[in-house]
């Protein structure tokens, strides 16, 4: 025990140094109180800025000039396509992405510059295809270096007719903390061998709660109506639904597509879905490939009202089209899953469809070729 001399001493040395302690409370106080403040600020600012500029696209019906299109007859009714999503030049082999539970916001820019480099020199590859639909085309985003990338895919398709719509546009997207994503603006692009007379865009319901629907995409799609001699209309549609969400959006973007698909085929047309619908298509089982013919003709269910029980889901069974981005891909390790396919009306036949599956060297997506035939 101490004594009371001891306790005395104690005591004398402890006042003698409560000014300091005091003052250095007070200094350390204060240095929390403006770094909290200026976090507050940094994010209250963020909001307003996002909520005054919040982009909110609409329906949108564009009627090309009858003189700027060209009066063709098509001799072949056979077309070949191809849907990719590009992952914004971003999302290569060895990218991983933070909202999948990784790191990554941007890879370093040289390695950018290999994988959007490998994307472009893969759609030369693919310039004779009749429609090439691509989706996560960025033209103004810090993830991207501000690479106009539907300007550098135009040139590569320069005898092709090319459509795009944003359907991501945030000022500043504020995570993750201490390496925010920063500005983005990105979309969907159709590239078309024929000339369409009509182009729509047209906006899906629904969308996260505020604030978070300040920083994601407004999803959409994009349709095109190239005429037939026939009087009628082949329409190609370019689709990517939401993710990261609990299935709520996708239930009613399916809906507005199913029954938007649904009407032009009652009218004589022929309707033709592609893109990353962000779900597996019907009968596909996650953790292994579905076996048999290489291509499945399914009813186009998805757990909902079908416009038709003869449309059919057309996808290859034997290669993944997305990769888990978690971290960097690792063949026979990384979980794969399909969710880019094709939906096609009763009066398309299905030639062939493949995933030209290439480890995922310059995306989370793998490009997949189809060749249909309008009965």
């Amino acid at each position: 025990m101490f004594s009371a001399i001891k306790l005395k001493k104690y005591w004398v040395i402890l006042s003698n140094h409560l000014p300091v302690m005091k003052k250095l409370f007070i200094k350390a106080l204060l240095i929390f109180i403006l770094v909290t403040l200026a976090i507050l600020i940094y994010f209250i600012s963020i909001l307003i800025i996002n909520s005054i500029r919040d982009f909110r696209p609409k329906d949108i019906s564009f009627r090309l000039e009858a003189e700027s299109i060209q009066s063709f007859q098509i001799s072949d009714s056979v077309f070949s396509m191809l849907s990719w999503n590009i992952g914004y030049g971003g999302l290569g082999k060895y990218a991983d992405f933070f909202y999948d539970g990784g790191k990554m916001v941007a890879p370093p820019q040289n390695e950018y510059r290999k994988y959007f480099e490998g994307i472009s020199d893969a759609l030369e590859s693919y310039d004779s295809l009749d429609l090439i639909l691509l989706q996560e085309v960025d033209t103004f985003s810090a993830r991207s270096y501000y690479t106009n990338q539907y300007r550098v895919i135009s040139e590569i398709f320069n005898s092709h007719n090319g459509i795009y719509i944003k359907n991501y546009d945030v000022s500043f997207v504020p995570v993750p903390l201490l390496k925010p994503m920063g500005r983005v603006v990105s979309g969907l692009a159709i590239f078309s061998a024929f000339p369409p007379r009509i182009y729509e865009q047209i906006v899906f319901p629904g969308n996260f709660s505020w604030p978070t629907s300040l920083f994601m995409p407004d999803r959409c799609f994009l349709s095109i109506r190239i005429p037939l001699g026939s009087g009628k209309d082949l329409i190609i549609i370019n689709t990517h639904n939401s993710a990261f969400d609990d299935g709520k959006l996708r239930v009613g973007q399916l809906a507005l597509l199913k029954n938007y698909m649904a009407k032009l085929y009652h009218d004589g047309n022929y309707v033709v879905a592609g893109g990353d619908w962000n779900i597996n298509p019907p009968l596909y089982q996650n953790t292994a490939f579905v076996s048999g013919d290489v291509v499945f003709k399914i009813p186009f269910d998805f757990d909902s009202p079908t416009p038709d029980t003869s449309w059919t889901v057309v996808f290859d069974p034997y290669y993944p089209t997305n990769r888990d981005v978690s971290a960097p891909y690792m063949q026979g390790y990384t979980p794969t899953t399909i969710i880019d396919f094709f939906v096609c009306s009763p009066n398309v036949k299905t030639m062939e469809v493949r995933t030209l599956y290439d480890g995922f060297l310059y995306s989370d997506h793998q490009p997949v070729y189809f060749r249909f035939e309008l009965k």
